[in-house]
């Protein structure tokens, strides 16, 4: 009767350990989901907004060179915080004191804030180029995917009800 659990609890065991081998055996041409999705992603995403908002060549031109310039301040930014979680989990499993994972984590907090800023720095610079009846469409295209996201998130809440 208990052999049950054993041959249940084997399959899940042997799908979270084929998870990885199969994202690993993945087309050489293609890259792993993580990768695809903020990589590429980001690269589709631009261009499917110049050509909604109909951005014109010295726009996208504009916006190529303010992303280029913000590329490697943010690939810095990334590594760093890498880091810290690192040296966050390693102090976890070590059984750190509370205040040295309290100074870890006032680091990652200070790096989440300037992260958000320099966001908030790059939203800033794309509205400087659109036109006002770019930023109306923006708006109106923001509004619309917020609508959207709200209805899929109250259809997910009565599901789990």
């Amino acid at each position: 009767m208990k052999q049950w659990k054993v041959i249940a609890g084997s399959v899940v065991l042997a799908g979270v350990m084929a998870a990885p081998v199969a994202v690993l055996a993945q087309d050489g041409d293609k890259p792993p989901m993580r990768m695809w999705h903020h990589g590429m992603q980001g690269g589709h995403f631009f261009e499917r907004m110049a050509d909604e908002l109909n951005l014109t060549e010295g726009q996208k031109a504009q916006l190529k060179a303010n992303r280029e310039a913000n590329r490697a301040a943010a690939e810095s930014q990334r590594e760093e915080m890498r880091k810290l979680h690192q040296q966050l989990r390693e102090a976890l499993d070590s059984g750190a004191d509370q205040a040295t994972l309290d100074s870890l984590g006032a680091k990652l907090g200070k790096l989440e804030v300037a992260r958000m800023q320099e966001m908030q720095k790059m939203r800033q610079q794309f509205d400087a180029i659109l036109t006002d009846e770019q930023k109306a469409k923006l708006k109106q295209r923001k509004a619309e995917h917020e609508a959207r996201w709200k209805a899929r998130s109250e259809r997910r809440q009565q599901d789990d009800e």
